[in-house]
């Protein structure tokens, strides 16, 4: 109980150290010119405008091991959120609530617990992606197709816990025309439509452990994994990425905007424990795929649209031929309301949720 409370403490203490490096940092050392803006593209509402939303939410973080026969999909129990934020000047905040009626059945999939936060900074010419994110509790998603045949689909692992942390950095070359805060936070306008090529670099790691192999000890493929049982895995690259974004405005008011990037890289895989009498590393590939979309309709006053953000990693893992896969992102659909006050750009933050 010790261990659970200081835990507890610990993640209180890191959202609260994030929360104030935002309030800090952006509103001290920030100054954003607009002026290389095309206003026939872009119309901005820095400097006049309060915008108040609301939000269903739905996030997400996934593992999976892969071979070249089969794959074990691990997923923690989802649940969507409720939320309210708010942009003015520089900041920009979004706060999120658990309801239970939107929860999945704990008694088939198992209670997760998570520490969950993920920012997302367009800072005129460059996109900052960051997440952080701790989870306990899974489940075996495919368990049919993936043990010996009369094992559940669904197998509880209340014992996996996980955590991810990536950094994305992009540079934005058509920033004169082409506007990311629109769609995902509501304080531009796209008035044309517009895209723009993007070239950056992220630094990505992922680590997990379980009290048992996770690694069942009935799967269909009885070679699977060329018979490695671990119950500890990690990996840690870095990668260059690429990739394009466009918005289609129709109408006016209605638009679509799409974002896709790929990148390759290098890292380090390990894993350890169970019948490994030591860790085991391997040193190869890593690959990653980052998606952003959104749909809606917004004019000067009213937003209405849905977004999505996935980030998917995937790395060499130690056996041949096999891969470590990590998945996250979220869905939000939101209602916002323009206000009129007065002044000053904003850089962007969302500071999640404890459970």
């Amino acid at each position: 109980m010790g261990n659970t409370n200081a835990l507890i403490l610990l993640k209180t203490i890191i959202l609260l150290i994030l929360s104030l490096a935002s309030l800090d940092t952006y509103g001290q050392t920030v100054d954003i010119k607009h002026e290389s803006r095309d206003k026939t593209y872009v119309r901005d509402f820095y400097k006049t405008h309060l915008i108040i939303r609301a939000y269903e939410s739905s996030r997400f973080n996934d593992f999976k091991l892969i071979d070249p026969n089969d794959k074990l999909v691990y997923k923690p129990n989802h649940h969507n959120n409720i939320g309210l934020g708010f942009t003015y000047k520089v900041i920009s905040l979004n706060f999120e609530f658990y309801v239970p009626i939107f929860g999945q059945n704990n008694d088939r999939y198992g209670a997760t617990h998570s520490f969950d936060v993920q920012t997302y900074a367009y800072i005129h010419r460059f996109v900052v992606d960051f997440y952080s994110q701790f989870y306990n509790g899974y489940y075996l998603a495919n368990g049919t197709a993936a043990l010996a045949p009369g094992q559940p689909d669904v197998v509880k692992r209340p014992d996996i816990v996980t955590k991810d942390i990536s950094l994305l950095c992009q540079y934005v070359f058509n920033d004169e025309h082409f506007s990311f805060n629109g769609p995902f936070y509501q304080n531009e306008i796209q008035n044309k439509s517009a895209g723009s090529l993007l070239l950056g670099g992220g630094i990505y790691h992922n680590d997990g452990h379980a009290d048992s192999s996770i690694i069942p000890t009935m799967p269909k493929n009885a070679n699977f994994f060329d018979n490695y049982r671990f119950n500890g895995f990690s990996y840690t690259g870095i990668g260059i990425n690429t990739g394009c974004a466009y918005s289609l405005v129709i109408r006016k008011h209605f638009f679509i905007t799409g974002n896709v990037t790929a990148g390759i890289g290098i890292g380090d895989a390990h894993v350890s424990g169970s019948d490994l009498s030591h860790g085991d590393n391997r040193f190869g590939m890593e690959y990653m795929v980052n998606g952003k979309f959104a749909a809606g309709y917004t004019n000067n006053k009213y937003f209405i649209g849905v977004t999505y953000i996935r980030l998917v990693t995937e790395i060499n893992s130690v056996a041949p031929l096999t891969w470590e896969q990590e998945s996250t992102g979220n869905f939000r659909f939101t209602l916002a309301q323009r206000f009129r006050v007065k002044k000053s750009p904003t850089i962007k933050t969302d500071i999640i949720k404890i459970e």
